[in-house]
């Protein structure tokens, strides 16, 4: 029985009887004391009824006379068909939302980290094995069109000029499909999707680019709001260290 319901004793021991337990029984009815006991829940809780849809569009539905359709019947399914998929809709919105607040709060914390990097070796290592998962991508790079005064790095990579404006046109940034060429070009590998922003760092052109596996991680139209954040994080970052070298 619900929680809450003070006025009903299942124990047998102390209430003179059993209860029929007819939800584990096919065929079992209630008898009346059960019938009486359910009643006065329903009666004491009549939002129980009022707030399940299925129980309520089950009760609402009469038997119709043989031969002729009952279409009260079909309008009532027709609704609550609606509110199922009203709820489907609802529900799906909250998880998108807790999800992207989950990022958005990974996003804030990795670009606080950013803060504590002491130069361009500490900022390519974070990008390479920390930004993919504070991010939920599987590559981060970092590409600067000319050359980079690393020796060796993983994510910070220079490219030919002109890259940003073959990739991104007149744009500050994209979300969509990767092309397999494009995949290995940047990434050395096969991507399904990425997303790619525009940096401006000690008077060079760069692009800042996360990449996923899933073909519709980023599509067309997405919000960019996380990834110009991060990427405005990196491009001051950049442009000091650049100026200085």
């Amino acid at each position: 029985m619900p929680v809450g319901y003070k006025g009903l004793n299942t124990n047998p021991k102390t209430d003179g009887g059993t209860l029929t337990d007819f939800t584990t029984q096919p065929g079992a009815a209630p008898d009346a004391m059960d019938r009486a006991m359910v009643r006065q829940m329903l009666m004491n809780n009549p939002d129980w009824v009022r707030e399940d849809t299925e129980l309520l569009s089950h009760l609402a539905a009469a038997p119709a006379a043989r031969g002729v359709a009952d279409l009260g019947f079909v309008v009532r399914e027709k609704l609550l068909d609606e509110v199922r998929a009203l709820k489907r809709r609802e529900q799906a919105i909250a998880d998108h939302a807790r999800n992207n607040l989950a990022l958005l709060a990974r996003a804030q914390m990795f670009v606080l980290s950013l803060m504590e990097c002491a130069g361009l070796d500490e900022l390519d290592y974070k990008l390479a094995w920390e930004a993919p998962a504070a991010l939920g991508v599987e590559k981060v790079r970092l590409f600067l069109e000319g050359a980079t005064p690393m020796i060796v790095s993983e994510a910070i990579h220079a490219c030919g000029q002109g890259l940003a404006d073959e990739l991104l046109g007149d744009e500050n940034d994209f979300t969509g499909g990767c092309a397999p060429r494009t995949a290995r070009t940047l990434y050395g590998e096969d991507m399904g999707s990425h997303a790619l922003c525009r940096i401006e760092a000690g008077g060079r052109t760069g692009l800042l680019a996360l990449a996923a596996t899933e073909p519709d991680q980023f599509h067309t139209g997405q919000g960019t709001e996380i990834l110009n954040f991060v990427a405005r994080a990196v491009e001051r970052l950049m442009d000091k260290w650049l100026s200085e070298t």
